[in-house]
């Protein structure tokens, strides 16, 4: 079968069931476009409810304040009249004042020096409900005050501190309620007003008479009090929603079209988008086939010629997967001549890694036996004493001498036994610094306090140079000493008689470095790049008295890591001379109290 047929077949077979299917998606698309037109007009008029509602609450707080009028609560009633007029605003608007009997005593709409009318017996019965009710009340469509209008009133109680109760009312043209509706639309839609008996109070649509009954399927639903879609006889959809202020009804009215129009223009839409998709994959499989045949029989005469090596580069067919194997035949001639040189590599990484690994073992070995003669020599003395302690009538010189022996040898050991430790917890992860400001003036007196008898033994030569500044840095005053004690023992352990230390302390800006300086015996080139790996050790003496297990160095260099600072090692060769370089953060605390380090009391650096 050609590609051209399958390429049909497959386009037959992914779209029969896209347009089976499809028919619940699109019924349901069709009642979501309804809905969404549906709900903007139930946006719309809520959004004019709210409107009308604005327009209540301006007027009732204009009675509100007129209510607190201190005329009012003085019984001044002509000032609070003239009060009123000002207040009442635009023509057809009023304000009237009865009292707890019904009795008007101030009517805006009519002139002041007008005697008002005995209207107690009309009103009575309505004061005495509003009274009793203590709140607003919202009218409806009434007849205004002159000939052919209509009003809307707010009536709201007053209470005076005096006992004095009072009915204030606010009324205004009906046609006022305009402001707040939206102007005609392109579309027909039209808002309107209804009181609560289903009267017509403001209408933006044309031929809408104030006073005019709703049409009888809203006018049901009015008097049903029932929010919703509404059916008009005049081929319509009404919206009505309750306003929550006056008890009105706000109804939105479209044209049907509107919305059942949405939805037949969605059928349409789709049923022509899918005729468009199917002509278009059909242009787009004789199109895609014809590329892929030339791609393929192209591809077929490189992979022919790939016996004498590649002739050509690849070539674009604009198919990403037919041109990513066109490549991949391309590249599989060089792929062959790579993969030949990557194997010569690997096989001298693997050399190179058994080099490392043999050199590693050896500085174990080493390590081991250099651990067990540094174990073994101080048994022999303590042999001795113990055999000297047990022979009879030993004097008590002879018995102070073999416990001193003893003593210094188990020394010996516990501190190559503690050095070990060190190096494990340290490499573990496990040791724990007890950080806080410390001086390293008191460092530097300690660690020489310690090593001084090292120093004297080989008769050398210490000097330091620290000026008159604190050098102050944040740390484990403990740990700090052991990292200088075992530079400056390793100073007068590898240097000859009579050779000249010197430790240096300078601060560069953030940072304070420590240098501990020598003319000894140096280091070897070739040991200097690993001097501060385990087990790392110089050329050996026959006598080893200047051996070691090479724990010491590795030991500094993680501990001077732990307080955040570095070490290095100079050497310009044997018999040179060397110089280690301790770089720490410094800390500016020159009132800290140096009572709480542990060290001696009194050290002090010259």
């Amino acid at each position: 079968m050609k590609i051209r047929s399958f390429l049909a077949m497959m386009i037959v077979a992914a779209l029969a069931p896209v347009i089976l299917f499809s028919t619940v998606p699109l019924s349901r698309l069709i009642q979501a476009e309804r809905d969404a037109a549906v709900l903007s007009m139930k946006l719309a008029a809520r959004a004019t409810s709210i409107a009308v509602d604005s327009q209540w609450h301006q007027a009732i707080g204009l009675i509100r304040g007129l209510s607190s009028s201190h005329k009012l609560e003085s019984g001044q009633l002509a000032q609070f009249g003239m009060k009123a007029r000002t207040m009442a605003g635009n023509e057809g608007a009023y304000i009237e004042l009865y009292d707890d009997t019904g009795q008007l005593l101030v009517d805006t709409a009519i002139a002041s020096d007008t005697h008002l009318p005995d209207t107690r017996a009309r009103q009575r019965a309505r004061i005495e409900h509003m009274l009793s009710s203590s709140a607003y009340a919202i009218s409806d469509l009434l007849p205004g005050k002159l000939p052919d209008t209509y009003v809307v009133e707010v009536n709201y109680p007053v209470f005076l501190e005096n006992g004095v109760r009072y009915v204030l009312g606010y009324g205004f043209d009906a046609d006022d309620l305009m402001r707040a509706l939206p102007a005609p639309d392109a579309e027909g839609n039209h808002f309107a007003v209804y009181d609560r008996n289903g009267r017509l109070l403001a209408s933006n649509g044309k031929h809408a008479a104030v006073g005019s009954l709703a049409p009888p399927p809203v006018l049901v639903a009015i008097r049903l009090r029932e929010n919703g879609l509404v059916k008009t006889p005049d081929g319509r959809y009404a919206m009505l929603t309750a306003s929550t202020v006056s008890g009105w009804w706000v109804a939105m009215s479209s044209p049907r079209a509107t919305i059942d129009g949405t939805a037949r223009r969605t059928v349409l839409y789709s049923v022509s988008g899918l005729l468009i998709a199917l002509l278009l994959a059909g242009a787009a499989a004789l199109l895609f086939s014809a590329r892929v045949s030339k791609a393929i029989a192209r591809t077929g005469d490189a992979a022919r010629a790939m016996v004498g090596g590649p002739t050509r580069l690849p070539q674009y067919s604009g198919i990403a997967e037919v041109d990513r194997l066109d490549q991949n035949v391309y590249l599989g001639a060089h792929l062959l001549a790579s993969a030949s040189a990557e194997r010569e590599r690997l096989l001298s990484e693997a050399q190179q890694a058994r080099e490392i690994a043999e050199g590693q073992n050896r500085s174990k070995d080493e390590f081991l036996a250099m651990l067990g003669h540094e174990l073994r020599n101080p048994m022999a003395p303590i042999s001795t004493a113990a055999h000297l302690l047990r022979m009879p009538n030993i004097s008590p010189e002879q018995m102070r001498q073999a416990g001193e022996i003893i003593s210094r040898q188990v020394d010996h050991m516990n501190h190559l036994v503690n050095d070990l430790l060190d190096v494990s917890r340290v490499t573990r992860g496990l040791i724990t610094l007890e950080k806080k400001p410390v001086s390293l003036r008191a460092i530097l007196a300690a660690a020489v306090e310690q090593t001084m008898g090292s120093m004297h033994k080989g008769g050398h030569q210490f000097d330091t140079v620290c000026g008159e500044e604190e050098y102050w840095v944040r740390g484990d005053a403990t740990r700090l000493i052991q990292v200088l004690t075992n530079l400056l023992v390793n100073a007068a352990k590898y240097s000859p008689p009579q050779s000249a230390i010197r430790v240096t302390l300078a601060r560069d800006g953030e940072r304070i470095s420590i240098e501990v300086s020598d003319n000894g015996n140096g280091i070897e080139p070739e040991l200097l790049p690993r001097i501060f790996e385990l087990f790392s050790q110089g050329r050996r003496t026959p006598d080893r008295t200047t051996g070691g297990l090479g724990l010491g160095l590795a030991l500094v260099r993680k501990l001077v890591e732990l307080h955040g600072g570095s070490v290095m090692a100079y050497s310009e060769g044997v018999g040179k001379g060397s110089r280690f370089t301790i770089e720490l953060p410094a800390a500016d605390m020159r009132a800290a109290d140096m009572s709480a380090m542990p060290m001696a009391q009194g050290a002090s650096v010259a």
